[in-house]
């Protein structure tokens, strides 16, 4: 028997757990940020990389917009929107803040999903609280170097999450997902340094950890594909 069940399944189980009810949940819960949050997100963002106007940038596992709503206060950026979850990405549509992000509904982890984008499509791809839910981290990160032109930068948000974290319907994931339960901001660099990219910062998101919203310690990464 498999260590773990196919990459199909695991998208099936994740797909049948957002129906309408949930997403609203989640917009709720996680997907709305105060000005207070995006502040400190920006904060800490602007101390390792800069969003020059004219950007384009793919926010990868967009959800319901949150990064999207921190994005949409730099200046003159071209965001585009990847969520496999069809409620969310009709969630994200229907905020009248985001009627000018460009939305794609799908996956980023398979070699199968490298279609979604021409290559050298974005000069910046953004992740916030994706990758500790990838199946295959590492094929994502091939894709996302593939989807950025040269010099273009990737950001990874996520936290230092146990397996206490995965909680009710959650749980059986914890061992079937690579990076559900790492305790070290090493392995994200790690991947992306095997998929090609240069690493130009690993930091704590010293603003964002301060916030009493902020239950589980963040960090950020930056890596650069090479020119």
């Amino acid at each position: 028997m498999d260590w773990r069940a196919s990459q199909a399944d695991s998208r099936d189980r994740y797909l049948a757990k957002f129906d309408v009810a949930e997403v609203d949940r989640y917009d709720a819960s996680v997907g709305r940020l105060s000005r207070q949050d995006e502040d400190a997100y920006l904060s800490d963002l602007s101390g390792v990389l800069q969003f020059r106007e004219g950007t384009s940038v793919l926010d990868a596992g967009a959800g319901t917009g949150a990064l999207c709503g921190i994005l949409s206060r730099l200046p003159g950026l071209a965001i585009t929107a990847m969520e496999p979850v069809p409620a969310m990405l009709a969630k994200l549509r229907s905020k009248p803040e985001f009627q000018v992000v460009v939305t794609v509904e799908g996956f980023c982890d398979n070699i199968g999903d490298r279609h979604h984008f021409n290559a050298a499509q974005f000069d910046a791809i953004v992740s916030r609280q994706l990758v500790n839910g990838l199946f295959d981290p590492l094929t994502a990160f091939r894709n996302w170097h593939y989807w950025l032109s040269p010099d273009g930068a990737v950001v990874v948000i996520d936290g230092v999450y146990g397996r206490s974290s995965w909680t009710g319907s959650w749980q059986e994931d914890v061992d079937v997902l690579p990076l559900s339960a790492c305790q070290s901001t090493a392995l994200a660099p790690y991947l992306l340094e095997i998929a090609g990219f240069r690493i130009e910062a690993v930091r704590w998101m010293e603003a964002v950890n301060e916030l009493p919203s902020t239950r589980t310690k963040r960090y950020v990464v930056v890596a650069r594909k090479h020119a």
